[in-house]
C-alpha cells in the first residue's frame, strides 16, 4: 500500500521560485518511486497563472486578515487529516495557526524551513513565538547544518538535515563567454541589489546581466535587465557565463547557488554561513562581507579570465561541488527520510 503524502505550501505554484521547483520535482520523484502517493495543495497566494503539473494539485483560497495568511481549514480538512505525512512548508506569518489548532487530527507532520523569516522584527517576534509553540511538534527539516544545529540549540525535537539539490543533467558543457558576467535574481535589496548598483557604477566597463522579477527601480545601462526567463533560456545564459555575483543578505539554501557552480562559473557571494557550508571551501567561490569587498573579490575573478587554464581548472572544481548535490542522490535520502518517519510509531 502507498504511502500518502501531502505537501502544502501558501504561494501558487506559477510563482515558479526555489520553493515552488523544489516541491514540484520532490513530489514528481515520489509518485515515480512506487512507495508513494503525493499531491500538492497551495493558496492562490502570488498567482501568476494556470499551470498544469504531472501530479494532483488543489488550489484554495487565501484569506488576508491583518498581516495574517489564513484559509479556511476546511478547504484542506480531508486531504491533512487522511494523509499517512503532512510535509507543510513553514513561511507565512499566520498560515501555521489553522493546522496548529487541528494538529492532534494530523497522523504526522513535517515542517520545512525553505525561506528566511527573520528579515524584521515582526517576522523574528512571531517566529520566535511559533517555535517554542512547535519545537516538540512532528518532525523539522532542514537544508544546511547551520540551520539544523540553530534548531538543536533551540530545543527542538526529532530535526534532520537534507540538502537542496540540483539536476546536474541539465547543465551539459558549452564554450564559454568569458565577458558575461550574471547577477541572477538580484533584484531586491534584500538579494542585493544595491551592492549590485555600486559595483556597476564604479566598473562602467563591465555588463552584468541580472535575471528576475522586475527590479523596483531603473538600474543603469551596465545592469542589463534580461527578464524571468523561462528554464531553457535561463540555463542557457548560466552555461554561457562565466561569472555569478550573488550579494544576497539572507538564504536557507539557494538553488541558485547550486546552479552556478553546476555550470562551472566563478561564484562570488555575500559571506554567510549557510554559503560557506554549500561550497565547501571550494577555490572558485569567494566572499566578500561589503560593497568595496564586493568590487576587490569580483576584480580578482576578472583577472582569471584571461588564464584559460586556471580559469578551467576552476570551472571543474565548481562542477565537480555541484554533482555532491545530484538531484538523484539527495532525493533518494529524502525518500528514505520519509520511509523512516512513515515507519515511526
Amino acid at each position: 500500500m502507498k504511502i500518502e503524502i501531502v505537501f502544502f505550501n501558501i504561494p501558487h505554484l506559477s510563482v515558479g521560485r526555489g520553493g515552488e521547483v523544489w516541491e514540484s520535482q520532490v513530489i514528481e520523484f515520489l509518485n515515480k518511486s512506487g512507495e508513494f502517493k503525493a499531491k500538492l495543495i497551495t493558496t492562490d497566494c502570488c498567482y501568476i497563472q494556470d499551470v498544469a503539473p504531472a501530479f494532483e494539485y488543489k488550489v484554495i483560497p487565501l484569506l488576508k486578515k491583518i498581516g495574517l495568511h489564513l484559509y479556511k481549514y476546511d478547504d484542506v480538512k480531508e486531504d491533512l487529516e487522511g494523509a499517512d505525512i503532512v510535509y507543510y512548508f513553514n513561511s507565512f506569518i499566520g498560515s501555521q495557526l489553522p493546522i496548529l489548532k487541528h494538529i492532534n487530527n494530523i497522523n504526522k507532520i513535517i515542517f520545512g524551513y525553505h525561506a528566511k523569516n527573520d528579515w524584521n522584527y515582526v517576522q523574528r517576534i512571531y517566529y520566535k513565538l511559533l517555535n517554542y509553540k512547535i519545537k516538540n511538534i512532528g518532525y523539522h527539516h532542514v537544508l544546511t547544518k547551520y540551520h539544523y544545529e540553530i534548531l538543536l540549540r533551540e530545543g527542538f525535537k526529532n530535526v534532520f538535515q537534507i540538502p537542496n539539490f540540483v539536476d546536474i543533467s541539465e547543465f551539459r558543457r558549452i564554450e564559454k563567454d568569458k565577458s558575461l558576467i550574471v547577477a541572477p535574481g538580484v533584484v531586491s535589496r534584500e538579494k542585493g541589489l544595491y551592492t549590485l548598483l555600486k559595483i556597476a557604477k564604479v566598473k562602467k566597463d563591465l555588463t552584468i546581466y541580472v535575471t528576475g522579477d522586475r527590479p523596483p527601480i531603473k538600474l543603469p545601462c551596465n545592469l542589463r535587465y534580461v527578464g524571468k526567463l523561462d528554464r531553457r533560456e535561463y540555463v542557457e545564459l548560466l552555461l554561457r557565463s562565466s561569472i555569478c555575483i550573488m550579494p544576497t543578505y539572507g538564504e536557507m539554501f539557494p538553488i541558485t547557488f547550486l546552479e552556478c557552480l553546476a555550470s562551472g562559473n566563478l561564484v562570488l557571494a555575500r559571506d554567510l554561513p549557510v554559503l560557506r557550508e554549500i561550497s565547501g571551501g571550494i577555490e572558485s567561490v569567494d566572499f566578500a562581507s561589503d560593497d568595496n569587498e564586493f568590487l576587490i573579490k569580483l576584480e580578482n575573478f576578472i583577472k582569471v579570465l584571461s588564464d584559460t587554464r586556471k580559469f578551467d581548472f576552476l570551472s571543474n572544481r565548481s562542477i565537480e561541488r555541484a554533482k555532491l548535490f545530484d538531484k538523484g542522490i539527495v532525493l533518494e535520502k529524502f525518500k528514505n527520510k520519509l520511509l523512516e518517519i512513515a515507519g515511526e510509531s
